[in-house]
């Protein structure tokens, strides 16, 4: 009988000890620590004699990020960037700038450590996105960014390089 207890206590030791490591949440991802990945020059090449350059720094506790692109020798605006990490929502806000004075907003975070996903809404309301993006890091030096129509269709992918 003793025996029979003891191995019972064990069954049920191992039980609850199973159930309680699978109830273990995981840890929080570092938001802004994670977004510094994106600092620095990135290229990818679009097309012949043709690159999207991002310059992305830090300002302060926020990133801008110019975006231009090279065509031919040739350097030409495309947007500004400006991000900054909501720390009550548990994600970072964009608000693009092009040269002709349009704009555009976006909201998202990283769900794993090497990858950011956001969708691109009207006016920081998460309910009106009109599309979505990711960005996956490969390496420390390479991530592909791939961006899609609200139904789900990829509209484009680049894949950049960390020039410095």
């Amino acid at each position: 009988m003793k025996t029979f207890v003891t191995i019972l206590i064990a069954i049920l030791f191992q039980f609850y000890s199973n159930g309680l490591l699978a109830q273990k949440t995981q840890p929080k991802l570092n938001q802004y620590e994670l977004y510094k990945q994106f600092t620095g020059t990135w290229q990818a090449i679009i097309g012949t004699d043709s690159m999207e350059v991002r310059e992305c720094r830090e300002y302060g506790l926020a990133f801008v990020i110019d975006v231009h692109r090279v065509i031919k020798g040739q350097k030409v605006p495309l947007f500004i960037n400006n991000v900054s990490y909501d720390p009550n929502e548990g994600n970072f806000k964009g608000f693009l700038l092009y040269p002709n004075g349009g704009h555009f907003t976006w909201i998202g975070k990283f769900t794993k450590n090497n990858l950011f996903s956001g969708d691109v809404v009207f006016n920081f309301n998460k309910e009106a996105a009109w599309s979505n993006f990711h960005a996956d890091f490969i390496s420390p030096n390479e991530f592909t960014c791939t961006n899609f129509i609200q139904e789900g269709s990829q509209t484009i992918e680049m894949k950049f390089i960390k020039v410095n």
